[in-house]
């Protein structure tokens, strides 16, 4: 890649195992941007959990623009190097995907005397306070959207071709070992909560499917913000996630930090998600209900130097609609454009029948696709 000193870069992967494949806790996938000389100067990395099982994982390398102290933020030629973790195994499907995010315009930045770091011009803070770290404490969280009948939505295989949801109550099917996809607008000084809701099922005594239901974010870029998972045990239960608020100076923060990754407004990507072992007492669709909640007022878009929504970072439309609730609101987001959406057309068919193996009844012996943990893989 030939990158301008002006821009940042974001470049980004999605790999896809087949159902049923074996995963283990180092297996997953890595993306790392680098110097002709061999000097990394970004990497992303996504990797299973040990109770996990095959799905699609994401995650990008960032090159920041001049000035970078680490001698990355020159205009000049890049390579990109996408690279399997753990154990050798099938071959996964992967989309790479490549988005710039124009520069500020020239007086905007400010470089602090002494520490090698750079910033933004001040701006006001966020209504909900300071950007706080990627919780997975409900108690953190925005109060979910209650009292709503919820409006139906079928969520996509996957980045290409996730509906549109907003502030309000949703309904979705997921069968055991699923993913499905839904992308939310979030603006600059929003933050975004959800909650999803997985009923009871008739299990037996002890029953226990560790990581049963995750719920997982990533951003306009596809890079991965954060997950919360719960095991499930037959009972009712609730996941939920909070971010922090959309700023652009949380790029300075470190990449550990989860509010790194709430760097740019636009459209967020979550993925829900129940583990194939749900399969051992639940042979149909599983009703989950999602409560989405976007707070924060909206505030204007640091001075880009170009079109940054048409670059993908940006919401295309007036915020109040996009959020809307589950009933008006839902139909003005079956109208919105998303104008970063890739053209992935050949991994979107193969995860398409990711999705239709997914759906098949769940008849066969589980024996066959035992995985290194003990837990079980989509039977097809």
């Amino acid at each position: 890649m030939d990158l301008d000193a002006r821009s940042d870069a974001y470049v980004s992967v999605v790999g896809a195992p087949a159902p049923g494949a074996a995963v283990g806790p180092e297996d997953g996938i890595r993306v790392a941007l680098r110097r002709e000389d061999g000097q990394e100067c970004g990497f992303g990395e996504a990797k299973f959990r040990d109770a996990d099982s095959g799905r699609p994982l994401a995650d990008y390398a960032v090159r920041r623009a001049r000035p970078d102290p680490g001698g990355c933020g020159h205009a000049g030629r890049y390579h990109v190097v996408v690279e399997r973790t753990g154990q050798a195994g099938d071959t996964y499907p992967t989309e790479i995907k490549y988005m710039t995010e124009p520069g500020l315009k020239e007086g905007t930045l400010a470089v602090t005397s002494g520490t090698g770091k750079w910033n933004p011009a001040p701006s006001p803070a966020p209504s909900q306070g300071p950007p706080s770290a990627w919780s997975q404490d409900p108690s953190s969280a925005s109060s979910p959207v209650t009292g709503r009948s919820p409006g139906r939505v079928t969520g996509g295989t996957g980045f290409n071709d996730a509906p549109a949801v907003g502030n309000g109550v949703w309904k979705d099917d997921l069968l055991p070992g699923q993913t499905r996809f839904y992308r939310i607008p979030v603006s600059w000084g929003q933050r975004l909560s959800v909650v999803a809701d997985v009923p009871k099922a008739f299990a037996p005594p002890g029953f226990h499917a560790p990581g049963g239901v995750r719920v997982g974010l990533n951003n306009p870029a596809r890079g991965y913000v954060g997950e919360s998972v719960e095991d499930y045990r037959g009972m009712p239960k609730s996941v939920s996630l909070s971010t922090a608020p959309v700023a652009y100076e949380n790029r300075l923060r470190g990449r550990s930090d989860p509010a790194n990754a709430m760097r740019v407004a636009g459209w967020y990507y979550l993925q829900v998600g129940l583990h194939p072992k749900v399969g051992e007492v639940v042979s149909h669709p599983v009703p989950v209900v999602l409560r989405v909640t976007v707070d924060g007022t909206p505030r204007a878009a640091p001075a880009y130097d170009g079109d940054a929504v048409a670059a993908g970072f940006g919401v295309t439309a007036d915020p109040e609609a996009v959020a809307g609730d589950s009933g008006a609101g839902r139909d003005a987001l079956r109208v919105i454009g998303y104008a970063g959406v890739s053209t992935g057309s050949a991994l979107l068919c193969w995860l398409g029948g990711w999705w239709v193996a997914a759906r098949q009844p769940v008849r066969r012996s589980p024996a066959r696709y035992r995985v290194r943990t003990g837990s079980l893989m989509p039977r097809r």
